[in-house]
């Protein structure tokens, strides 16, 4: 698995994130089910342009940025400096302590990573969230392999889905957004 950005990846990002910043990720971080008070999980951060608009959100919360790559996560701390309410890990999910998080997010990440690898980081993403405790992801809808695989493991790993919708992502196409819950 590919770890490191290219500086181009994290410029392009960076552009995306100026031009559609709200069409794109905004749109993302206003869907989930946040009060302001909880502890969230930006499950492969990237240079933060979903945490921006969830940060803001979190008046009494607190978000937690995970990524393994170095790069993505000083990028991310340039995007989240303004904010007190962040704090930045670089690591995988299975070093994560259980039941750590109301809600947890994925964005356009989890199709990146194999499923061998999925098969140990869905269970700790499980894991580090509390009972009743919510895992939201967009994903391409082009790949429905992988979706189904991720699919299964999260009814494995005692999440039950709550709700789905395909929606259409401007500039990435066409993609699936799930809400699933821990049982």
């Amino acid at each position: 698995m590919k770890h490191e950005p290219t500086y181009v990846e994290i410029f392009l990002t960076r552009l995306a994130f100026f031009f559609c910043g709200g069409s794109v990720y905004r749109a993302f971080a206003d869907r989930l089910p946040l009060g302001g008070h909880e502890r969230v999980l930006d499950f492969g951060c990237g240079m933060g342009t979903v945490a921006y608009f969830v940060a803001k959100r979190l008046h009494r919360g607190h978000l937690t940025c995970l990524d393994v790559s170095e790069r993505w996560l000083n990028a991310c701390r340039k995007t989240l400096r303004s904010f007190w309410n962040v704090s930045f890990l670089r690591g995988e999910a299975t070093h994560l302590t259980k039941e750590s998080f109301d809600i947890v997010y994925c964005h356009f990440v989890l199709h990146d990573i194999p499923e061998r690898e999925l098969e140990r980081i869905i269970p700790a993403l499980s894991v580090s969230l509390k009972r009743g405790g919510l895992l939201v992801f967009r994903e391409p809808l082009k790949e429905t392999g992988k979706l189904g695989a991720i699919k299964r493991l999260m009814e494995g790993n005692g999440m039950s889905p709550s709700f789905s919708r395909v929606t259409d992502v401007p500039i990435m196409g066409n993609a699936l957004e799930s809400v699933y819950i821990k049982l």
